[in-house]
């Protein structure tokens, strides 16, 4: 259920409705300048930094030797100064995470909130194994908290305003008005009614709209030929690969938590941690640039180009131990895009072994289904995750072996590991944590 249900109002007023649902418009408007004016940044950052170019791995593989080995490593220094000195001292302020202020009913203070996405934009630019997308969320989050406060809304009113906005921040981030919506109500909330849904997805709509409409960009992960899965074989296929991909996502989850747990016990300030993992990042850009950013431009390179899968390989174990060393040592960020890197990988890995033995199977589709199914393990949102991958790549025609392989993967990701990448920042009462397999099969 939503914080405020929009069946209340319905049942109360027609008005209530009525203005309810152009709050979700109004959040889905300023969430969207949230997340242009942060993407804005990273670019204008990026380019005084390292000058024109398609991206950070570009970026990467133009530096000499030195500069790419210390970039991560000042960035991660930068970032847990901030962190550690800024917002820190901000404690007892009320909690600056949107999941927190949806789950206790917490304040998101402005300060608090803009300090952590200067530090995440700190360790993105720098070229630290993390997402940006965290930072659109919460700050596009942040706006419906700004906006109830100003119109001095009741605390329901303001979580609701917090979840469009949070909806808003994944639908213009990746461009995914839809599963936007999917993804408060399936992974935020837990589950939400009919009712309850839709005005997040008038938010997400309203977002991905305005982005859109600035942008002129199209999927962001499009593939170079349609790609659909439909025969027994190819998606008794998809199945197969959705359980290994599961088995996976339950390793990398658990690499996650040990990472977390290892630096929290090195007697170390924040900033030198964070310094630290910077550092090894850089080293392992020396032996391949791709583990720099998000992973977004590697996951489009293998939709469309051929690579050989000892390079694949490769670049995903670099990938992998980038991104748990990134986000262990107390990152701020998202592990989402990362997340879509390694299921690609895995999937075009599957890919290339069963275009050996069936030469006329599509590499690219088994990547997006690899996509999909890494997504559903280590987040436990298949429908999330079905969704998003079909929007982000305009593969509607894969849906169906979509919905086996992500299926397949979560639930074999949670018999092995009943925890998700997101279980730190859920209470212990939430409902989709903690809960026995038997209790969400029957």
């Amino acid at each position: 259920m939503l914080p405020f249900d929009c069946q209340r109002a319905r049942s109360g007023h027609g008005a209530e409705l009525l203005k309810l649902l152009i709050l979700a418009v109004l959040v889905g408007a300023t969430g969207a300048l949230a997340v242009l004016a942060f993407r804005w940044l990273l670019v204008f950052a990026e380019t005084r930094l390292y000058g024109p170019g398609p991206g950070l791995v570009a970026h990467a593989r133009a530096l000499s030797t030195l500069p790419r080995l210390l970039s991560p490593a000042l960035g991660g220094l930068l970032a847990g100064l901030i962190l550690q000195y800024l917002v820190e001292a901000r404690r007892g302020k009320g909690g600056a995470d949107y999941m927190e202020a949806i789950f206790a009913g917490g304040e998101m203070p402005v300060a608090g909130s803009l300090l952590k996405s200067s530090a995440s934009a700190a360790s993105v630019v720098s070229g630290g194994s993390i997402g940006r997308e965290g930072s659109m969320v919460q700050l596009a989050a942040l706006t419906g908290s700004v906006l109830a406060d100003w119109l001095r809304l009741p605390p329901d009113r303001r979580h609701f305003l917090i979840a469009c906005g949070a909806a808003a921040g994944v639908a213009g981030a990746y461009n995914t008005p839809i599963a936007g919506a999917l993804f408060v109500a399936e992974i935020v909330l837990g589950g939400v009614t009919v009712s309850g849904l839709a005005p997040l997805l008038l938010a997400s709509v309203t977002s991905d709209l305005i982005v859109r409409q600035i942008t002129k960009v199209g999927p962001i992960y499009y593939a170079a030929s349609p790609c659909s899965l439909t025969t027994a074989p190819e998606l008794l296929l998809t199945l197969a690969i959705g359980a290994g991909v599961g088995v996976l996502g339950a390793v990398f989850v658990c690499l996650l938590e040990r990472a977390h747990a290892g630096f929290r016990s090195l007697s170390l300030p924040l900033w030198a941690k964070m310094a630290l993992a910077g550092l090894a990042v850089g080293g392992l850009s020396l032996l391949r640039p791709e583990v720099w950013g998000n992973g977004y431009s590697v996951i489009n390179s293998l939709l469309h180009v051929p690579h050989a899968w000892k390079l694949v390989l490769l670049i995903l174990l670099l990938k992998t131990l980038a991104t748990v060393l990134t986000t262990g040592s107390g990152a701020v960020g998202g592990v989402f895009t990362p997340t879509l890197f390694v299921g690609a990988a895995l999937g075009s890995l599957a890919g290339s072994l069963i275009h050996f033995f069936l030469p006329e199977a599509q590499t690219s589709a088994y990547t997006l289904v690899g996509m999909g199914a890494f997504l559903a393990a280590v987040t436990h949102a298949p429908l999330t995750a079905v969704v998003m991958v079909s929007e982000m790549s305009f593969g509607f025609t894969l849906v169906p072996a979509l919905a086996l392989g992500c299926l397949s993967g979560y639930y074999v990701s949670m018999v092995l590991h009943g925890g998700s990448v997101y279980a730190h920042s859920k209470p212990a009462t939430h409902p989709t944590e903690h809960l026995e397999i038997e209790e969400i099969v029957r």
